[in-house]
Order: C-alpha cells, then structure tokens, then sequence
C-alpha cells in the first residue's frame, strides 16, 4: 500500500517537484492549492486559498472526510508581498499563509497522521541564521510593514511552531522537521514591486535547480528523524537554539486568534480518546458564596466541546445559569496519575436532552434508558426536566 502525502502549495515549485516525485513512484498525493490545473497530473486535488483559515478548515474538513489515515504533510505554500495586505478576515496576508495554515495542518491532521506507521509533517520554511526578529506585539506588522521582514519573521515563527508542537505532543509517534532547502530556482511565488523584482532575478540567477533541492527532502520523507523535531539545511542537520518559552508563548497567541483551547501537558489526540471512552466527568461550578461545587456526570465529546446533562433546578444548574464558568476534570482509572482540567464556559439548552441522555446511557451502561430504569428503579429520573450542557474549552492543563 503506497503512501499518503499531503502537500500544501503543491501547484508551484518545491511543492510541485514534490509532488511528481511522490507521484512518480506510485504514492498517493493530495495538493491543496487554489488553482487545478497547475496541479501535477495524478494529484488529488483540494481547492483552498490557505491565506483564509475559513478555507483553510474547509480544506482539512474535506482530507478528514476522504482519508482516515495520512503518512506525510508537508508544508510548502508561501508567498511573499511587497505591500502590505489584509485578508477578509483580518489577519495579514503573509503571516496568515506562511504560518496559520501551517499550524491549522498541523494540529488539526495530527490523529490522521498517528495512524500512519511512520508519520511526519515536513514543515519547509526557512530554519537557520535569520536576520529577522518575532515582532510579539504587531505579529501582522502593521506598523512598519516590509515583505522581507514578513518573510523572515514568517521563517522564525515556523521554527516555534515546530519546537511547539514537540512541546504539545498531540501525537507520541509524528516528528516533525524543519527543512530550509537554500535558494532554489522556482517561480518565487509573490507579489513584487520593481525593486523586489529585481532582487529576485537576482537570486534566480545563481539559485539551484529544483530537482536538487527535492532529492534530501523526499529523504527526510522516507526516513524521518527519531527525534520529535529536528532542523535541516540543505539536507544537513542543524541544531537551533531551544526557546520553549517563546514556543509556549506563540502558542497560547495563537490558539486565542484561531478561538482554539490552550494547551498545557495534555495531548489533544488523547484527550479526545478519553472523553470518547467510558470516563466519568468531575465538574466544578460556583456556587453564590464564592463557593466550589462538584459533582460526577457522564460526558460525550463533540468536536473539542464536552457534553453532559443535568436536571433543571439542581445545585449545579443553577451555579451555571447565575456564572457560566466551568471545569470539567477526567482521569483516565487505569492511569490514575494522569488527568486533564478542562476549563471554559458552558450554554445550557434543553433542545436534544432527551437524545443525549439515550446517547449517554447507551455508552455507559450499554442499554436504552428506558431498559436501565427497568433494571434500576432507582436511577428513574423521568420525571425531572432536563437540560444539555455544553462546554467551550478555553484551556486545559494537566498531564496527558
């Protein structure tokens, strides 16, 4: 069974070559770009405009649909603007093409990619010497716009996301490399003004051939690095100096812009296998006094959201209508010593209580509700209103 590549920006230059070569022996290759017929001949191909996170989901949503396993992604789209520009959604062109999409890819492909034997996101951006510098606080460079500082901070911005992700863990099993394959001989996808143009030629002029920067790249494919993340330089290893905490930092920035949960010590992929098995749900809420409440629920997870259910008038209904905040805490019984506290803000509505509370008694006790109160008087409930609650992580800690 051949393998499974997913290549962004492969309908230009390093992506492209890629993708032929991957095509040339027999693997499966999908290209996500915006225009099909510069795709490869052979290619699956996903339209997107990866400068857009809404197409960006989309284009993940559509993989996560056709495939339930991936082997490779690897990360090529960019483009370079000599003028600053704005997405409709408000994020600056580059920093939204060149990063966002990549960690969106990232993270949200991480379980397909577990499920591969050999799994690896190959993230070519630019690691190595950078003359550039993370500008904390004006990522979208809106004040003092430059296309090559863009670029530069873009390359710097990959190499935490990279270092984050091995920080994360989402999966014990992908490693992710970073790949600089030096000056290259492709289009030089971009938007330039004459006296970037000029220095683009430039570069052209003395930029090796495609085919040669692809050769230790589809190495580093087919025998990816043990380590969690490792760096390349025209296929030599580079080691780059750590920086967990501007790692962290980038991090938690960008889950906030992309309305994603933080993460600290829990892998996602396993908290979703968690909320997905048998786990009972401790729920902390606030009582009027300042107070903690707890309480143990059954949960189901959708999406990232946990689910559960509660009678209308209880303890923890009404903590919930006065202040929404909630903590959902899980511990796995077979690893007690490991947990993950949810914490987010929870909407109550009784449309679909019904239907969760068979959902619930069906993944807890195996049977309907209606045969559980026949086997168990006691547990008959049917009389109480009640109400679904719905929790929006907004982070989550712990060691998992």
């Amino acid at each position: 069974m051949g393998s499974i590549y997913v290549i962004t920006g492969g309908t230009d230059g390093i992506g492209k070559a890629l993708a032929l070569a991957c095509l040339d022996r027999g693997d499966e290759v999908v290209v996500i770009g915006r225009d099909q017929a510069k795709a490869p001949a052979g290619a699956h191909f996903v339209r997107a405009d990866l400068s857009l996170v809404s197409e960006t989901r989309a284009a993940i949503a559509e993989l996560r649909s056709r495939y339930s396993r991936i082997d490779a992604v690897v990360l090529c789209a960019r483009h370079l603007q000599s003028e600053r520009r704005v997405t409709a959604e408000g994020f600056e062109h580059n920093f939204a093409l060149y990063y966002l999409s990549r960690f969106l890819f990232s993270y949200e492909l991480a379980d397909l990619l577990h499920a591969a034997d050999d799994p690896v996101i190959l993230n070519v951006a630019g690691p190595g010497p950078n003359p550039g510098r993370v500008h904390w606080d004006d990522l979208g460079l809106e004040s003092g716009y430059d296309g090559f500082a863009a670029m530069f901070q873009g390359g710097l911005l990959n190499d935490l996301l990279g270092e984050g992700f091995a920080l994360n863990r989402p999966s014990g099993k992908v490693r992710y490399v970073l790949a600089n394959p030096g000056q290259v001989n492709t289009s030089f996808s971009g938007s330039y003004d004459e006296a970037v143009a000029e220095q683009i030629e430039a570069v052209r002029a003395s930029a090796k051939p495609v085919e040669e920067a692809v050769r230790p790249l589809m190495g580093l494919l087919d025998s990816p690095p043990d380590k969690p993340l490792s760096a390349f330089i025209q296929g030599a290893p580079y080691e780059p100096a750590p920086d967990p905490a501007a790692a962290r930092r980038l991090d938690a920035m960008t889950r906030r812009m992309l309305n994603l949960p933080v993460l600290r010590g829990v892998s996602a992929m396993n908290l979703r296998e968690l909320l997905d098995s048998q786990v009972f749900g401790v729920i902390g809420t606030i009582q009027p006094g300042g107070e903690p409440h707890q309480s143990v629920v059954w949960v189901k997870r959708d999406g990232d959201d946990v689910l559960f259910m509660i009678a209308e008038g209880s303890r923890k209904e009404r903590n919930l209508r006065r202040d929404p905040r909630v903590n959902v805490l899980v511990s796995p019984a077979n690893a007690p010593h490991t947990y993950a506290s949810i914490q987010g803000t929870a909407t109550l509505s009784r449309e679909g209580a019904n239907e969760l509370r068979e959902e619930l008694t069906m993944k807890y006790i195996g049977t309907s509700y209606a045969e559980h109160i026949r086997r168990t008087p006691e547990a008959d409930h049917s009389d109480a209103t009640i109400t679904t609650v719905r929790v929006r992580p907004e982070r989550i800690t712990g060691r998992l």
